[in-house]
């Protein structure tokens, strides 16, 4: 059990050097491909609550900085009005459905300017676009005057956590008999929470950060630990439970729709004049996301579609790999060259989010094998799934070569 107290104050100089350490790893490429590692910060999520926000998380850990230099200059922070806040902190979860459901291409646009994915990118060596080197800094200036805007409106992945961080049982608790109601640590809660107003914090909202601890001047009155079960906690827990299951059986009934339509749109359709269907292969490069890309042509087609040849000239026939960054590590792809054409191209591996990957996947193979070139646009709201697709396949032809 973690005490408050001004003893405990030490905690967020200790936080501040996990931050920066986490920075680090991320920037070596730790976080981004070792997998081990989620699992770890999932589970932890789920007995303790978010911790990934609060102690790991780059770009949160950036505007933590500069929130405190916001301090050091004198600037005083500004509160979000009551009446507002109650609306806006449901806006990231309203992001995160409309990303999960929606897929049209406004919404993988506008994600892709996602300042956390982006930062993310710049630490692992990707490159990114003006506009959204602009947004990284439009909200760490913000940041200055105002608490963590990006993580508290439209982080996805915060919203992500928040809501698996729902059934903990460890949690912030308040000691009701020996508080005296001074408010400090609704006011050092960089995601307006009203700690003051609960027995034990049970928002989605909560970061753990420990401000809240570590601001209250009482020893004992706000404490980390399990929680009590009560009747009361016993019926949130229930209702809690009902509620995961009747969104799980209806995401589980979504998906199972969309993608039998799927299976049944590419069955009918799996061969046109006796040739294969390429709108077939990226129905079932998207409702299969384990399977290899069929993004291919006959050997017929690599003759007609295009007499002039393009980036395989010189190239014998045969299978070659090649390797390229996506956004969370390295991915794999398979080039198949027949009479100097490029004739298939196979994600064989990856470890992006399918979501992002399914997108790029289902355009950059099929564009490059079209026109025989990788100088092929990157897909929007897919950015860096698409470059490594193409880095790959530049890699597999340059292989191939020698």
């Amino acid at each position: 059990m973690i005490k408050s107290g001004k003893s405990k104050k030490y905690l967020q100089h200790i936080r501040l050097s996990v931050q920066l350490f986490c920075i680090l790893l991320t920037a070596i490429g730790f976080f981004i491909n070792f997998q081990i590692t989620k699992g770890i910060i999932l589970i932890a999520t789920l007995v303790g609550g978010v911790y990934f926000c609060g102690w790991v998380c780059p770009y949160g850990s950036l505007q933590d900085l500069f929130s405190k230099l916001g301090k050091k200059l004198g600037i005083k922070k500004i509160k979000m009005p009551k009446a507002i806040q109650f609306y806006l902190k449901y806006l990231r979860y309203i992001i995160l459905i409309c990303v999960m459901i929606i897929t049209l291409d406004i919404i993988f646009t506008i994600m892709g300017y996602d300042p956390r994915v982006n930062f993310l990118a710049i630490l692992g060596g990707t490159g990114t676009t003006i506009i959204a080197i602009i947004i990284i800094i439009s909200f760490l200036l913000i940041s200055l005057f105002f608490e963590r805007p990006f993580c508290n409106y439209f982080c996805m992945e915060g919203a992500k956590y928040g809501l698996i961080s729902s059934f903990r049982f460890i949690t912030f608790k308040r000691n009701t008999s020996t508080c005296i109601n001074c408010k400090k640590c609704d006011k050092a809660c960089p995601m307006h929470i009203e700690v003051s107003t609960t027995e034990h914090v049970s928002s989605i909202g909560c970061i753990n950060c420990f401000q809240c601890a570590s601001t209250c001047p009482v020893e004992n009155t706000l404490t980390y630990g399990p929680i009590e079960f009560n009747a009361n906690t016993k019926k949130r827990y229930l209702k809690l439970a009902t509620l995961a299951t009747i969104i799980a059986i209806i995401a589980g009934g979504y998906w199972f729709i969309r993608n039998q339509l799927t299976d049944d749109t590419a069955s009918q359709s799996q061969y046109r004049n006796g040739k294969t269907d390429k709108d077939t292969t990226r129905s079932e490069a998207s409702s299969t996301p384990d399977s290899s890309s069929k993004n291919a042509m006959s050997s017929d087609e690599a003759t007609t579609v295009n007499e002039a040849v393009g980036e395989a000239k010189g190239i014998e026939d045969g299978v070659y790999e090649g390797i390229g960054d996506g956004f969370k590590g390295e991915m794999t792809v398979e080039v198949t060259i027949e009479n100097e054409m490029i004739t298939n191209i196979s994600v064989i591996d990856h470890k992006d989010d399918y979501k992002w990957f399914n997108r790029a996947n289902n355009i950059i193979p099929d564009s490059i094998v079209e026109s025989q070139s990788t100088d092929t646009d990157v897909v929007s709201g897919a950015t860096y799934s698409s470059q490594g697709i193409i880095e790959a396949t530049k890699d597999a032809l340059q292989s191939a070569q020698y």
